[in-house]
């Protein structure tokens, strides 16, 4: 969010695979007869079964509507800045003597935010001023508490973000109505609820759980179960929707929650619709 051994994930769902006389997901065992079906107990990954025949299992278990919740990533998934942090960073700096230019700012931007904060992951503590302060003064050489300000006031506002997805209203009102609860997990500060109001988009949703009140930020799987607590449905029956593969699908799925990536598995909410099997 602006200032605003390699191994692989698989969903922790159980999948149970029936395999007849070597069927769909390949032969696994002897079998005694070919009407003998063996059945194999253990994870299985998007990638052995297809994406289709895991929507399938899916609708197999929950029916058309596989899932009772959706939840939604906020920065990088339901909002977006307006234009680049270092080019905003930058900007506003300029009258206050920021001399870096905007690939330095990003470089020290990064940096900074990939640094533990205090001995901790946990970043967003209430207004989250101290983090962002201190992301500010490494990013830009500037300690003015002016600069601060205005900055952080900017990342307030309506200005700052936009809605990544133009038709998000009309599809989440779809899957309302289709009985679907809404909620918003989102590694944010306490900002996050007044920029959703600004941006008439707080009122879609049934639950937000922010970080900086939830006091565990993701990938800690804490944030997805407390979502599912407001909302009332269980991690199973949730599916998370986010940008970063990280703390959003390995975080969700460590919850129990199904997860997909944002711009990757979905590109669009309408999608996230239909493969939840709600059309829009």
């Amino acid at each position: 969010m602006a200032l605003m051994a390699t191994r692989t994930k698989v969903p922790l769902l159980l999948l149970h695979r029936v395999v007849k006389n070597g069927g769909a997901f390949g032969k696994v065992g002897a079998m005694r007869s070919s009407s003998t079906a063996v059945v194999e107990s253990r994870p299985v990954g998007l990638g052995v079964l297809g994406l289709k025949d895991y929507e399938d299992y899916r609708r197999s278990l929950y029916g058309e509507i596989t899932h009772k919740a959706l939840l939604v990533d906020a920065a990088g998934t339901l909002l977006v800045p307006s234009q680049p942090m270092a080019q905003i960073y930058r900007t506003i700096g300029e009258k206050y003597g920021v001399k870096y230019s905007e690939d330095e700012i990003l470089n020290r931007y990064r940096r900074a935010y990939g640094q533990p904060w205090g001995g901790s992951r946990l970043r967003y503590v209430n207004d989250a001023r101290p983090f962002w302060q201190y992301i500010v003064s490494y990013s830009t050489g500037c300690s003015d508490s002016q600069y601060f300000e205005e900055l952080y006031n900017y990342y307030s506002t309506n200005k700052a973000w936009h809605l990544c997805d133009p038709d998000a209203e009309n599809v989440f009102k779809a899957l309302r109505k289709a009985g679907v609860k809404l909620g918003v997990v989102s590694n944010f500060d306490t900002r996050l609820r007044p920029l959703m109001r600004s941006l008439n988009c707080d009122h879609w949703f049934d639950a937000v759980a922010v970080s900086a009140e939830v006091e565990a930020e993701k990938p800690n799987p804490t944030i997805f179960l407390k979502a599912c607590d407001l909302l009332g449905v269980k991690p199973e029956d949730a599916v998370h929707v986010g940008d970063d593969r990280r703390n959003d699908i390995w975080g969700a799925r460590d919850a129990g929650c199904d997860a997909w990536l944002w711009g990757s598995e979905v590109h669009s909410f309408k999608e996230v619709a239909q493969r939840i099997g709600v059309q829009v």
